[in-house]
């Protein structure tokens, strides 16, 4: 476990990584600005215009993305790209400070600022930074015992990028606050289709359809094997010109794209039941962390797209990691810093490589690709361990351990779930091994 740092130092490393970040996002130093520079320019001009899209035409994205487009948008679509850097910036600060509060805050903001230095440029690059910032300001109100904030957080990130939806539906599944976590996500989500229809947008769920009929992306875990094809010349990689993304090209592809979609809701549909078997079983606050990292996986590996930005997902279920702080979970912190890597030098660096099917980024994704699927297959395998024997099926040291965290828990002033179900642990259902 990485110690935590003073309050300064701490500080001290947040300008010195967001720095260096945005320095590496300078257009001649990488392209990993591009989408800020271009596409999120575009669209405000288009917006400006006349045209905004998820209002008066199909979008992606759902429509609180416009948010920190608008934002960073407010000095002109030309001050855009600088502005944005600043907004961004500004909004980790604030998710900065707050994790500090936490008890185990100063070793979260560490492996955070890692994570970021780990992925590169693109960390700061993308919608999902502000969504990520979020969704740790959602994990610091449920700390301090506010799953309704939690949850409205959760809901509101999730009408930006729609993964932070299944964040939502892990704190839905662990939380006995269910009715107060149901009105937070009803509320924001009613205030958006409400304020959508105020504005006369006809496409506020556009965002739900508009990539049924998108490719398989080269970066996706299902896209791998035909990367390798494309090196052969069995399978080949092109550009789509209205979503801006190299795709992959060859025979089967079609049919994997078209499944991808209802495996992923498969997927998360799955995992939830098992999730609420395991809280049943196990301490929620366990479950939630494999809950959560299993979730977000599902979501990486069975997506057709599987943009750099997407490693950006896995930074709110490691700060979960980090929190529970077991060994266990540190392999999945260091799992999790591997991915990120791996994927920084693929994009920006060696993209290019990939785009020709060279045999070495194809083997890079395929190892970026491959702990991915570990990753999921560990989260599922916990997860599935936890619903199937629960607290009691673990080992005397695990259990010595849980009851020692549920100690500090109570310690660190945070409602621990019915401490580690305290009455099976001592009572009827104790084994001889307690």
């Amino acid at each position: 476990m990485p110690p935590s740092l003073p309050r300064g130092w701490a500080w001290l490393a947040f300008g010195g990584v967001h720095a260096l970040l945005a320095i590496l996002c300078i257009p001649s130093v990488s392209d990993a600005y591009g989408d800020v520079l271009s596409v999120y320019t575009s669209w405000l001009e288009r917006g400006l215009a006349g045209d905004w899209l998820g209002i008066d035409s199909p979008w992606v994205y759902p429509l609180l993305a416009w948010v920190p487009i608008l934002l960073a948008g407010v000095l002109g679509a030309d001050a855009l790209p600088v502005v944005w850097m600043l907004v961004v910036t500004a909004l980790d600060a604030v998710a900065f400070a707050l994790l500090l509060r936490l008890p185990r805050g100063g070793a979260m903001a560490l492996v955070w600022l890692g994570l970021l230095l780990a992925l590169g440029p693109v960390a700061l690059a993308r919608i999902d930074t502000v969504v990520v910032a979020l969704s740790i300001i959602a994990i610091v109100a449920l700390r301090g015992g506010r799953p309704g904030v939690a949850a409205a957080v959760f809901t509101a990130a999730a009408w930006m990028k729609v993964w932070p939806g299944v964040l939502y539906l892990a704190l839905l599944v662990v939380r006995r606050e269910r009715m107060r976590v149901l009105a937070a996500g009803a509320l924001v989500t009613g205030a958006v289709i409400v304020v959508a229809a105020l504005l006369g947008s006809g496409h506020a769920l556009s965002f739900l359809v508009a990539q049924e009929d998108r490719g398989l992306q080269i970066e996706a875990v299902a896209a791998t094997p035909y990367m390798w094809l494309a090196g052969g010349g069995l399978a080949h990689v092109s550009f789509d010109r209205e979503i801006y993304t190299f795709q992959v090209a060859g025979d089967g592809v079609r049919t994997v794209a078209a499944l991808a979609t209802p495996v992923l809701v498969g997927g998360v549909v799955a995992l939830v039941a098992v999730g609420a078997l395991a809280v049943r079983r196990a301490h929620g606050r366990e479950a939630i962390v494999w809950l959560a990292l299993a979730l977000v996986e599902v979501m990486i590996v069975t997506n057709k797209v599987g943009s750099p930005q997407f490693v950006l997902w896995l930074l709110v279920p490691a700060l979960l990691l980090v929190e529970a702080g077991a060994r266990r979970h540190w392999v999945g912190v260091a799992a999790i810093g591997l991915v990120a890597v791996l994927t920084h030098v693929q994009f920006p660096w060696t993209y290019d490589a990939l785009v020709a099917a060279h045999p070495a980024a194809v083997a890079l994704l395929t190892a970026r690709n491959l702990v991915h699927v570990a990753l999921l297959v560990g989260a599922v395998a916990m997860l599935v361990r936890a619903a199937r024997v629960g607290t009691l099926g673990a080992s005397a040291e695990e259990r010595r351990e849980q009851v020692a965290d549920a100690a500090r828990l109570d310690e660190e002033g945070v409602v621990p779930e019915a401490a580690l179900e305290h009455d099976r642990l001592g009572t009827r259902d104790a084994r001889g091994d307690a």
